[in-house]
């Protein structure tokens, strides 16, 4: 365990009313008086830094090898839990972090609609065993702040993947915002009745597929041997996948088989993979791997057939060379289909990111078509994820730790609430406020990790999509609450996946904002931020702030797009003269506004500042 420096350390429990409990811990003696209903607490006077493993004796117990330094809380969703193994040369990362005077604490997945009293985890130094599995950029954050401060480090890793920010929001706190206590009312009603609503489903399902004539049918001998990898499929319509069956021509729902051919390496043969097969929504699927079946969709509450597809393939079955999937689909309506990327297959090719979109579709049967009133009628699965539910997490993974004296805490969350961008600086603002007047230890440093770039590179400017906004949201938050601050990363994702394994900068970005920021050291953390436009007849001149040494690696600026009145953007000839970046376009004789990487993946963003840290993205209008 370590306990916070510099402050007053909160101690409490549970203990039979009106017993009186002894505390103790570097010469310090207190006690408390359990009040009625059973809880009791104290509180340690502040205490220097130290490394010297000392006794904190609680009553009859001893919690033995306790430090003192400073203790951050890790929040957040998948990129926060993503693990030091599955990082940048993770088995290596792994392998060196001996540090002793790191100390974790992982708290478990646990949505709970009420406030949790506490939560079944331990600390653990920092060893090659215990951090493989820890947040990397928790651990790669605390690893910096040790080398720098040189006093013990306590990080509490509490994050959960996939999961938005008012689902770590404290109810009463969600419930001052009309828009989001109407949505936390029917998620609460909806979790509550979610174990009735998965007993009827499936009889209620087959009942609507029988009536309506769309039950699946068993496969035929004439079709059994379409899964072959030797099957001659030069009829097969090739297609591009993601779409749906409607795309394809289907005029109504049926049966549908998917052939794609993929070429493994030698090091891949005779090796188990997971197969992984997005969305197959509200379909029955069965997927085949070198002819042989490796797995289908089944009936499992309370996703049934809409959770994501994985299935194990057996090493046997995969071979050097070229190797065939099927994917056999009973669909009730054309308006399903499959959302699927090849490059998210999971597939151990040789070159990652080789594998292409492409399939070869044939149809083994079609069903009548349904109409509007039938479809109306389909029952639907009430699969809401618990985690999801407002305040959830923050009853089973924040509350229990309140008050827990730390000194601050970092977050890396916001992939989750990109479709609904509009409300993020209002709902993030909120959950900070309420996470520093429950913590009781007034404005904490609160550090944001600004979202990263992520998915196919942009290459028309006006195709945004949501995550600029949401970073915009991130870094409105971070300048408008005091003792906040955000760390840039848009040139760190990983087309190819949403979580990036480059977690070590992530750590080291947040690390330097903490430095700076809470610790007054003399680094710089931030890279060029915007501060003004000036217009200069058909040209624009952009200045910036922390913009020693601007400059361009690998050519011109690049992802800098102009626009005139018309709002139609443009990409924009960049050039740096000084601390500012000169902009124009012949598109565009009278400029009006500039973007900076605003995509989703501004791929190749190459703005930097001498000390190497990236211009954030911005923008100057409100259209």
């Amino acid at each position: 365990m370590i306990l916070q420096r510099d402050a007053a350390v909160p101690v409490w429990g549970w203990a039979n009313p009106g017993e009186e409990v002894a505390i103790e811990f570097a010469g310090q003696k207190k006690t408390a008086k359990t009040e009625r209903d059973g809880k009791w607490m104290a509180k340690l006077d502040p205490l220097p830094a130290s490394a010297e493993p000392r006794d904190l004796k609680v009553g009859a117990r001893v919690i033995r090898d306790v430090l003192v330094g400073d203790v951050w809380l890790c929040s957040g969703q998948s990129n926060m839990g993503f693990s030091v193994r599955d990082a940048v040369n993770g088995e290596r990362e792994a392998a060196e972090a001996k540090f002793p005077n790191i100390r974790l604490f992982s708290v478990p997945g646990n949505p709970t609609l009420e406030p949790a009293a506490e939560v079944k985890a331990q600390w653990e130094a920092c060893s090659p065993q215990t951090v493989a599995q820890f947040s990397g950029a928790a651990y790669f954050f605390g690893r910096e702040l040790y080398r720098e401060l040189n006093v013990p480090i306590g990080l509490l890793h509490s994050s959960v993947g996939g999961t938005p920010a008012e689902a770590w929001t404290r109810l009463e706190a969600v419930k001052t915002v009309p828009e989001l206590a109407g949505r936390a009312q029917e998620e609460i009603a909806q979790i509550q009745s979610q174990v009735e609503d998965n007993k009827n489903f499936i009889p209620r399902r087959d009942a609507w597929e029988e009536k309506h004539g769309v039950k699946p049918t068993r496969l035929s001998e004439a079709v059994r041997g379409w899964a072959a990898p030797d099957l001659d499929a030069s009829d097969w319509r090739t297609v591009t996948l993601p779409g749906r069956w409607a795309q394809f021509g289907a005029k109504s729902g049926g049966v549908f088989w998917l052939r794609k051919q993929v070429t493994l390496p030698e090091s891949a043969a005779g090796k188990p993979f997971s197969l992984s097969l997005n969305w197959v929504s509200e379909q029955y699927d069965t997927a085949y791997f070198n002819g042989k079946e490796v797995g289908h969709a089944s009936d499992q509450a309370p996703s049934f057939y809409n959770v994501q597809r994985s299935y194990k393939v057996p090493g046997d079955l995969v071979k050097a060379g070229r190797n065939v999937i099927a994917v056999r689909i009973a669909s009730a309506t054309q308006h399903a289909g499959m959302w699927q990327w090849g490059n998210s297959l999971g597939v151990p090719v040789a070159v990652r990111g080789s594998v292409d979109d492409q399939w070869q579709l044939q149809t083994e049967s079609t069903f009548e078509p349904l109409s509007a009133d039938a479809l109306q009628s389909r029952p639907k699965v009430n699969n809401l994820p618990f985690r999801n539910v407002s305040a959830a997490l923050y009853n089973g993974m924040i509350a229990p730790l309140i008050p827990f004296a730390i000194k601050g805490a970092i977050w890396y969350q916001g992939e989750s609430n990109a479709p609904r961008h509009r409300e993020y600086r209002e709902l993030l603002s909120l959950m900070i406020r309420d996470w520093r007047e429950q913590w009781g230890q007034g404005d904490f440093p609160f550090l944001l990790q600004q979202l990263v770039n992520n998915g196919a590179p942009v290459k028309e400017p006006n195709k945004t999509g949501a995550w600029p906004f949401l970073r915009e949201a991130q870094m409105q938050v971070a300048q408008a609450l005091p003792n906040s601050g955000i760390a840039i990363g848009i040139e760190l994702g990983d087309p190819l996946t949403i979580h990036p394994a480059n977690k070590q900068d992530v750590g080291k970005r947040l690390a330097l904002v903490a430095l700076e920021k809470v610790y007054a050291k003399p680094v710089e953390s931030s890279g060029p931020r915007f501060e003004a436009m000036q217009i200069e007849g058909s040209t624009l001149r952009v200045k910036f702030t922390h913009a020693r040494g601007l400059a361009a690696k690998s050519g011109p600026p690049k992802n800098f797009a102009i626009a005139g009145a018309d709002k139609n953007f443009v990409w924009a000839e960049a050039k740096v003269e000084g601390e500012t970046v000169v902009l124009s376009s012949p598109q565009v004789p009278q400029p009006a506004a500039v973007r900076y990487a605003w995509a989703d993946n501004p791929d190749g963003c190459n703005l930097y500042n001498a000390l190497g840290l990236p211009a954030a993205p911005f923008r100057t209008d409100e259209w």
